[in-house]
């Protein structure tokens, strides 16, 4: 995949999660909603501006800080047991 396809893909999924975050967790403020992840706002807003890539844990760590079901991020439901 082109570096170009892959910013502009890692920039949707971005603008997504800030949609997500705002219109759907009624959640404007980021600095506050990181309280409730493992990842710091910093981490957070690069994640939701497409600057950076991000690992396959921290993919997990947004699903559940977004409230969003693994299956639907995933495309198959993962059981966390801790």
């Amino acid at each position: 995949m082109a570096n170009e396809e892959v910013l502009r893909i890692r920039k949707e999924f971005g603008a997504y999660l800030k949609k997500h975050r705002e219109e759907i967790l009624k959640e404007k403020n980021l600095l506050a909603f990181s309280y409730s992840s493992e990842l710091d706002n910093s981490k957070l807003g690069k994640i939701e501006k497409g600057e950076i890539d991000i690992q396959f844990s921290t993919l997990i760590e947004i699903a559940r800080t977004y409230r969003i079901p693994s299956k639907t991020i995933l495309g198959f439901k993962i059981i966390i047991t801790e």
